[in-house]
């Protein structure tokens, strides 16, 4: 049995959490959703490595909806791939 290296391990933990929080949080009312801007600026909070997020009831509110998550999962892909074109 091969051993996981800690990036192996890293992304199937990640990819494990992602996929229950996209399972596991419906809301089709799309009830207290902060929107399409506010996803955006905390996908770039979270590419700084901003800690305080944790604290923001707006990261609490992503995290525990699956349609904000999936935006969000989105807006964060969008930011990496902008930094990785503005450092060629």
């Amino acid at each position: 049995m091969k051993l996981e290296t800690p990036e192996e391990k890293y992304e199937r933990i990640r990819t494990h959490v992602q996929g229950a929080i996209l399972r596991e949080y419906p809301n089709p009312d799309r009830a207290g959703c902060p929107g399409a801007e506010c996803l955006a600026e905390i996908a770039t909070r979270v590419a700084d490595f901003d800690d305080a997020i944790e604290e923001d009831s707006r990261w609490q509110h992503v995290t525990h909806c699956s349609p904000c998550y999936s935006e969000y999962l989105n807006e964060l892909e969008k930011v990496r791939v902008s930094r990785r074109a503005s450092a060629k």
